[in-house]
C-alpha cells in the first residue's frame, strides 16, 4: 500500500494555522490541490510537504484532487504572503485570497480545461496528418513499384500521372502538418523579436552607481520617467523582466507613452478594473517566460513575477498604494521593497515630494537618495504659481462669492480651466467655463491638460484631527506644480507651514517630538461601538501596552525598536485571545492613513 505523505496547505481562509492533509505519490511545494475544509471544497497551496503531524492521524483528510492544470504557487510568490501577513497582521490566507481570489482561480481553471482541451485538439490534428502522410507514401511506394514493372507507353503514361498526383498530395500534406506545427511553436520559447528595436540608453552615472549599491533607490526629481527608461533598458538587455507600480492608470499616461515608445509590445498593463480575462491574460504571459516591462496598480505586486530585475513604484508616496477596505490592508509601496528584496532584485522609488517614510529610511541609510533639489531651489519652474489670501481680497477687492478677482481675471484669460472645491456645495461654485473637481476627484485625475487649475479653498487639506494632512497636503500642491503650468490657490491661512515649505522633511521633527510615524508604527484596531473599544483597551492594558481609545476604535504605538517584532506577536494573540472571548470583529489596520 502507497505510504502517505502528510503535507501542510495554505487555504483561502483566515486561519491562525495551516491545516495537514495526507496524499500518496509525487506532490511538491507551491502546488495547489482541492481539499475539503468545514465542509466545502476549496483551493490549497501546498506550503511544505513531508511533514510530521502535530494532531491524530486519524483527523487528517486526504487531498481530493491535485490541479495538474493550474501553475502552481511560486517560492517567491509565497515568501511575500508570509511577509505580509507578519507585517500587516493578518493571516497568509487572508494574503492568498487576494492574491488568487475565487474568481481569478476559477478563471483559470477553466483556462486550464480550455488549453487541455486544445492542446488534445491539436495533437489529434498532427495525429491525422501524420496518418495522411503515411498512406500517401504507401500509395506512392505501390505506385513506384508498379512503376517499375514493363508497361506499355500508354499505361506508363497513366502511371506517371497517377504518381505525380499522389507526390503533389503528399507534398501538400506535408506543407499543411508544417505550418500547423509552425504555428504552434511560433514563439517557439524564443521572444528575441520583442527585444528588437530597445533603444541604446544606459543610465546616468549618479544612477547607476546607486543601482550597484544593492539599497532601494530614493529618486526625488519631477523630471524622471527618462531615468526610468534607462534603468529598465538596462535590466531588459540582462534579459530581466521589470515591474512598474503606479498609483493610478489614469495618471500614468505620460509614463506609459514613453515606455511604449521605447519598449513598444513588452509593455503589459494591469489593473483592477480589467475583466477577469484580461487579467489572466497578463498572468499567463507572464509565466510563459516572454519579457516584459509591466505597469499596473498596487495589486500587480501578486502577478506570479520571473526572472525581475527592476521594480520601479512611481508617486510612491500616494496614498491609492494604500488597501483599506479589506485584509490584507497593505501598502503596496512597501511590499514592493520586500518583493524587491525577495527577487534580489533593484527598486526606484520615484517621487517630486517623498514620503515621510521613505524620508527617513534616506536619512538613515537604509535608501539611497537621488536628490535633483538638494538646495531647496524651486522644484517646479515651470509652473506659475499664485497664493491668495481670501481674508485680504474680501477685505482689498471683495469676493465674487467664492471666487477672489485674482482667479476670475485668470480664469477669462485660460482656455481650459480645472477648479477643486474643497468646503464650497456645487451650486456655489455655479456655472463656469471650468471643469469642477472635489479633491479626491481630482487626486485621482492627471490634470496635465489644463492651463489653469484653481482650488476654492485650500483649508479643506488640513484637518488638525489627523496628524498626516500637512504631508499630505504637501504632497498634493507639489503633484499639481509638477504638471499644471498654472496654479491658484485660494486659502484663509496663507501662512500655513505647507505653502513655505520646499520639502516635506521639516514635519520630521514633529512626529519625533510626538512619537507619531514614521518613528513609531501605529496600529489600529476597529471594532463595532464605543462598548467593544473600551473592552479591547482594556485587555491590550492587562498585555502592557498603552492603548488610545476612540469612539470605534484602539490605536496603539509602537517604538520602531529592537522589541518591535516582539510586541507585535503579543499584540496578535492579545487580539485573537479578544476576538475569541468576547465574539467580537476586530478589524486591524498597519500603518492607517
Amino acid at each position: 500500500m502507497p505510504q502517505k505523505r502528510y503535507i501542510k496547505l495554505i487555504l483561502p481562509l483566515r486561519l491562525e494555522w495551516e491545516p495537514c492533509y495526507w496524499q500518496t505519490g509525487d506532490i511538491r511545494t507551491g502546488q495547489r490541490v482541492i481539499v475539503r475544509f468545514a465542509g466545502r471544497r476549496t483551493v490549497g497551496v501546498v506550503s511544505a510537504v513531508d511533514i510530521t503531524p502535530d494532531i491524530d492521524e486519524s483527523r487528517i483528510q486526504p487531498v481530493l484532487t491535485i490541479e495538474s492544470g493550474l501553475d502552481p504557487i511560486s517560492p517567491e510568490e509565497i515568501s511575500l504572503w508570509r511577509f505580509i501577513a507578519d507585517y500587516y497582521l493578518c493571516t497568509v490566507g487572508e494574503v492568498y485570497k487576494a492574491a488568487y481570489p475565487g474568481l481569478k482561480t476559477a478563471a483559470e481553471e477553466s483556462s486550464a480545461r480550455s488549453q487541455q482541451r486544445k492542446e488534445a485538439l491539436e495533437e489529434r490534428t498532427i495525429e491525422v496528418w501524420k496518418q495522411r502522410i503515411a498512406r500517401l507514401e504507401a500509395r506512392l511506394e505501390a505506385k513506384e513499384a508498379d512503376l517499375a514493372k514493363k508497361h506499355g507507353e500508354a499505361v506508363r503514361t497513366r502511371l506517371e500521372s497517377q504518381r505525380g498526383a499522389i507526390l503533389a498530395e503528399l507534398q501538400a500534406a506535408k506543407d499543411r502538418l508544417a505550418s500547423f506545427s509552425q504555428k504552434l511553436n511560433l514563439a517557439g520559447q524564443d521572444w528575441s523579436r520583442l527585444l528588437k528595436g530597445i533603444p541604446e540608453s544606459a543610465p546616468e552615472p549618479i544612477l547607476a552607481d546607486a543601482l550597484a549599491s544593492g539599497k532601494p533607490i530614493l529618486l526625488k526629481s519631477s523630471g524622471r520617467i527618462q531615468n526610468y527608461v534607462q534603468a529598465a533598458t538596462e535590466q531588459l538587455r540582462k534579459g530581466k523582466n521589470v515591474c512598474i507600480l503606479v498609483n493610478e492608470i489614469a495618471l500614468a499616461g505620460s509614463l506609459c507613452e514613453a515606455l511604449k515608445a521605447s519598449f513598444g509590445d513588452l509593455v503589459l498593463v494591469h489593473h483592477s478594473q480589467m475583466t477577469r480575462a484580461a487579467q489572466r491574460r497578463i498572468n499567463d504571459a507572464v509565466r510563459s517566460g516572454r519579457p516584459y516591462v509591466l505597469v499596473g496598480t498596487r495589486s500587480a505586486i501578486f502577478i506570479p513575477h520571473r526572472y525581475l530585475g527592476l521594480i520601479i513604484v512611481d508617486n510612491e508616496e500616494s496614498l491609492f498604494y494604500k488597501q483599506s477596505d479589506t485584509a490584507p490592508r497593505y501598502n503596496a509601496r512597501d511590499c514592493a521593497v520586500q518583493l524587491a528584496r525577495i527577487h534580489g532584485c533593484s527598486i526606484i522609488l520615484g517621487s517630486d515630494s517623498p514620503s515621510l517614510e521613505s524620508i527617513l529610511n534616506a536619512r538613515s541609510g537604509r535608501y539611497c537618495l537621488i536628490d535633483r533639489n538638494p538646495d531647496g531651489r524651486e522644484m517646479h519652474p515651470g509652473c506659475n504659481f499664485t497664493l491668495i489670501d481670501i481674508s485680504a481680497e474680501r477685505k482689498k477687492n471683495g469676493m465674487c462669492g467664492v471666487y477672489s478677482r485674482k482667479l476670475l481675471d485668470a480664469m477669462r484669460w485660460s482656455k481650459r480651466t480645472a477648479l477643486i472645491r474643497g468646503f464650497e456645495k456645487p451650486e456655489e461654485v455655479g456655472e463656469v467655463q471650468a471643469d469642477v473637481f472635489t479633491f479626491p476627484q481630482a487626486a485621482k485625475t492627471d490634470l496635465s491638460a489644463y492651463d489653469l487649475v484653481g482650488i476654492l479653498n485650500a483649508d479643506a487639506l488640513f484637518n488638525p484631527a489627523d496628524f498626516r494632512s500637512d504631508e499630505h497636503a504637501f504632497q498634493f500642491l507639489e503633484r499639481l506644480k509638477s504638471t499644471c503650468p498654472k496654479l491658484m490657490v485660494q486659502t484663509r491661512q496663507a501662512g500655513h507651514q505647507v505653502f513655505s515649505l520646499n520639502s516635506a522633511e521639516p514635519l520630521l521633527e514633529e512626529r519625533r517630538n510626538f512619537n507619531l510615524p514614521p518613528y513609531y508604527r501605529l496600529i489600529e484596531l476597529r471594532v463595532h461601538d464605543a462598548t467593544t473599544a473600551e473592552s479591547l483597551g482594556k485587555s491590550l492594558q492587562k498585555a502592557g501596552f498603552s492603548p488610545m481609545v476612540l469612539a470605534d476604535a484602539v490605536r496603539i504605538a509602537l517604538p520602531r525598536d529592537k522589541q518591535l517584532q516582539e510586541s507585535k506577536k503579543i499584540l496578535r494573540k492579545t487580539v485573537e485571545a479578544f476576538r475569541s472571548n468576547f465574539k467580537a470583529d476586530v478589524i486591524t489596520d498597519v500603518d492607517p492613513l
